[in-house]
This record gives structure tokens, C-alpha cells and sequence, in this order.
């Protein structure tokens, strides 16, 4: 009888002491489950915060319409001056309906700017990083003048923007109407669409802002049945049309496509460089809906998590008005037939400021890079004769790169120098 009322106690004991543990133990999971949502709630809070403050910013109304000439970076991107706070000195920014207003590190150390909180920014590669949102007393671009804005402190991890300080986004740009002449290289700014007179076959296409960011976004598709896809209307974007690859591979299409070997740009963030994992793929269509507008053989780049992009490539085909007031993308061809097919070298080169070199960075598959067995990583020593001594050299021949059609390329590969003579061809011949 005792040596039962003893193993009950010791059982009751046990039982005691693991519903102690087990009280301990859903305490500590409350705890970490209610500080994942004050955590998450403060994240949501900053997030949305952050939008507001990106997109804040005064527009001095004196002024109906402008015209702002234009220039290309050796980057490829739309490049416009401005004017910062009270400096009389003009500064080159990238034009782009994309991302949001951003000085670049070279702007900072001429112009202090104030700290106004921290942001964060997902690149075209689908990659995160903090960032610090800057007060901006003003900005004049053309005869236009905002005053009391914010922008991003990140960098640009594209080769040859010493000479640009910064990106003119979705901050400054959503508070007008953009006309952007690509054969004449001038953009008409207006803030009403009425004050523009668009050709009788103009191609009108409604686009949808997003209410938080105030990105605008229009949907595609690739055949007629299946689902559509959207994509951000994307200026900063030097390419024809960006997609993940799952949305090209949704019906299991089978279209052709192209690898690209080596290291890319991560664009917007910390990362300099990353394993690509892109693709080139070739649609046999592209509708623009719900227009009855479509293109056929077009290009794109496609990436396992990037974003969807319809970019600067694709609308230098046309004259292109974007309003975020109206909400609306309107198109005028420049010709009758619209092509996306460009034809290339098949290598892309970098320059390594480290090591104070450029080198062959990525190679594409099937391309005349790939059929001459260019090697990848080599020192690009020189390009039709001009030694690639220094960056200013390189970012010179960026410059003129996109109209040769052919080029003498001289490399050096495990100690040895050997010359290359490669011409640009299709990529899907």
C-alpha cells in the first residue's frame, strides 16, 4: 500500500513538474510569436511609411510645359539634367519610371543632404537592401521645380556612371505627363495629357498604379489563352522586356532560348556581381493588352526571380506619353513594322576598379562570342586598337559599342594575348 501511495506521489510530481515545463515553454512561444507581430507590424508601418515619404514633394505650378533634351549614358540609360537645392551647377540623372528618386554617392559628397529614415529597395534581380532616405530641399529639371522631396542613398553598380548623380524616379515623375521623343531626343513635360497631339494611330493602353508605390503596370501576354502577365512600366530597365522564367514557362511553351555564362550587374543594391542565372528566350508573339497591338519574334531576358520589366528597348520604338494622372501609356510607332531582335556581339565586359582592369564578364550561348570560343574572365587589353589602360578609356568605347557592327578585340587569357575579330549577328538566326 505505501510503496503505491509512493510511486502515485512521485507520478503526480513528475506531472507537476512537466506541466511547469510545458507552461515555460508556451510562454516563451507567446512571447516570440507576439514579438513577430509587433515585428511584422513595425515592418508593414516603415514599408508604408516609407512609400509616403518617397512620393512627397512640391510642385511649383507656375509652369504648364516644358521641353528637356536627352542624352544616353554609356550605361544606355535616358540621361536629363538637374538642378539640386541651390546649386547652378547641372547634374546628370538617369530618367526612370521604375524605382524611386535616388543621389548617388558622388552627389553626397558635393551636397549635404539631410537624413530622413531608412528604406527598402528590391533591384531588378529580385535582391533586397536597406538603404537611407535623403531630404531634398529641391530639384529643377528643365523649367520645372519640386521642392521638398526625399530620395534613396543606394548605389548603382552599373559600369560608367561617374559622370551621373543620381536617378529621377517615380517620386518626381508621377507628377507630371512625360513625352519622350526617342528619334529627336527630346521630352515634352506637361501637366495635363491635352496639351499633346498624338498621330491617328496611336496605341492607347491602360495601366494600373499601384496605390502604395505608385509603380505603373500593364499586362502582356504570349499567346491569346493563356493567362496574361503584368509588368512595370520600367524606363530605368535598358533592355527590351525582363520576365521571371516561370512566367514565360507557365503553359510549358516551348520557346527557344539562349544561356548567358558568366557574372552580371545586380543594378540597384550592395551585391557588385552574381552567378547569372538568366536566359535569353525568343516569343514567337507579344500582345500588349487589352490593345489589339502586338509584336512579333521578341526578345527578352528572363531570370528565376527578377522582376517583370517592360523596358527602355521596347519603347524606343515608339513615341511614348506616360501619365500617371490618367493612367495611361500611349504608344506612337515610329514605322510600320516594330522589331525587338537586335543583333549583338554575343560578350558582355566589366570593369573591375580593384583590380584597375576590364575583363569579359558574360558570354551568351550560341552567339559569335561563344562560336569564336571568346574566353570568359579574360583581360579585355584592347578594342579596335584603343588600349583599355584606364576607365575613361572603357567607358568610352561603351559609348560608341552599340552602333559598330563589327570589332578587333584583343585579350589575354592564362598569359596569353590573342585577337579576336568578332561581328555582331541575330541571336535566333
Amino acid at each position: 500500500m505505501y510503496l503505491l501511495f509512493y510511486a502515485k506521489k512521485n507520478y503526480t510530481l513528475a506531472q507537476i513538474k512537466y506541466s511547469i515545463k510545458l507552461k515555460k515553454s508556451l510562454k516563451i512561444i507567446g512571447i516570440a510569436f507576439l514579438l513577430l507581430i509587433v515585428s511584422g507590424g513595425l515592418f508593414i508601418f516603415n514599408t508604408l511609411s516609407q512609400f509616403k515619404k518617397m512620393c512627397e514633394g512640391e510642385l511649383d505650378l507656375s509652369i504648364s510645359t516644358d521641353t528637356i533634351p536627352f542624352t544616353y549614358s554609356a550605361s544606355g540609360h535616358i540621361l536629363i539634367s538637374a538642378k539640386i537645392n541651390k546649386s547652378d551647377k547641372d547634374y546628370g540623372f538617369i530618367l526612370d519610371s521604375g524605382a524611386s528618386s535616388i543621389v548617388f554617392p558622388n552627389l553626397q559628397k558635393e551636397i549635404q543632404f539631410e537624413n530622413n529614415g531608412f528604406s527598402l529597395g528590391q533591384n531588378s534581380s529580385g535582391n533586397f537592401s536597406f538603404s537611407r532616405i535623403k531630404k531634398i530641399d529641391s530639384i529643377q529639371v528643365g523649367n520645372f521645380k519640386f521642392s521638398n522631396f526625399n530620395a534613396d542613398d543606394s548605389a548603382f553598380n552599373v559600369d560608367c556612371v561617374e559622370n551621373v548623380y543620381g536617378v529621377i524616379g517615380i517620386g518626381v515623375m508621377r507628377h507630371l505627363v512625360w513625352n519622350i521623343d526617342f528619334e529627336k531626343k527630346l521630352i515634352i513635360v506637361s501637366r495635363d495629357i491635352k496639351n499633346f497631339r498624338f498621330q491617328e494611330d496611336k496605341i492607347e493602353i491602360p495601366l494600373e498604379e499601384n496605390q502604395f508605390s505608385h509603380h505603373l503596370n500593364t499586362y502582356i501576354n504570349f499567346r491569346k489563352k493563356r493567362s496574361s502577365t503584368s509588368v512595370t512600366v520600367d524606363l530605368g530597365n535598358s533592355g527590351n522586356l525582363s520576365l521571371r522564367e516561370s512566367d514565360i514557362l507557365f503553359d510549358s511553351i516551348d520557346f527557344r532560348s539562349a544561356k548567358i555564362y558568366g557574372r552580371g550587374s545586380t543594378g540597384l543594391g550592395k551585391n557588385k556581381k552574381q552567378l547569372s542565372t538568366e536566359k535569353y528566350y525568343l516569343l514567337d508573339t507579344l500582345y500588349l493588352e487589352p490593345s489589339d497591338h502586338f509584336v512579333i519574334d521578341f526578345q527578352v531576358k528572363s531570370s528565376p526571380a527578377g522582376l517583370n520589366l517592360l523596358g527602355l528597348g521596347f519603347f524606343k520604338n515608339y513615341k511614348t506619353t506616360i501619365s500617371w494622372f490618367d493612367q495611361k501609356l500611349i504608344l506612337e510607332p515610329y514605322s510600320e513594322t516594330v522589331s525587338s531582335i537586335y543583333n549583338d556581339f554575343g560578350f558582355h565586359t566589366r570593369y573591375d576598379k580593384e583590380e584597375n582592369r576590364a575583363y569579359v564578364s558574360t558570354i551568351i550561348e550560341n552567339s559569335p562570342g561563344a562560336k569564336l570560343n571568346i574566353p570568359l574572365h579574360s583581360e579585355v587589353i584592347s578594342i579596335n586598337g584603343i588600349r583599355m589602360n584606364d576607365l575613361s578609356a572603357y567607358c568610352e568605347y561603351k559609348l560608341t559599342r552599340a552602333v559598330e557592327d563589327s570589332i578587333i578585340l584583343e585579350l589575354k587569357h592564362e598569359g596569353l594575348i590573342k585577337k579576336f575579330v568578332v561581328r555582331k549577328e541575330y541571336l535566333f538566326n
